[in-house]
């Protein structure tokens, strides 16, 4: 499957769809660590479940980001252009 070009308006809307996801996915974390009396949940091992699933889930949209910021960075700078903006200190000379 061939990479698309992202403009940076793209790019930003990439990482809100994402983080809006995380932030959705660790509210209903929260709300699942609670009874529907408002009483935490005490069972260590449903608890540890919750927290493998919410992983994998944050992971993915994580992914997401990585991949939208190195297909936008591929698709916009040169070898050259790259090699600079990575191995660079940062500093101005």
């Amino acid at each position: 499957m061939a990479k698309r070009d992202l403009t940076k308006e793209q790019l930003s809307e990439s990482y809100s769809i994402a983080t809006v996801r995380m932030h959705n996915l660790v509210t209903e974390f929260y709300e699942g660590l609670h009874e529907a009396d408002g009483s935490p949940c005490i069972h260590p091992g449903l608890v540890s479940n919750m927290i493998s699933v919410v992983r994998t889930l944050i992971n993915h949209e994580l992914d997401l980001i990585k991949e939208a910021s190195s297909q936008h960075f591929e698709a916009n700078y040169d070898q050259s252009e790259q090699a600079e903006i990575l191995f660079s200190d940062g500093k101005s000379s």
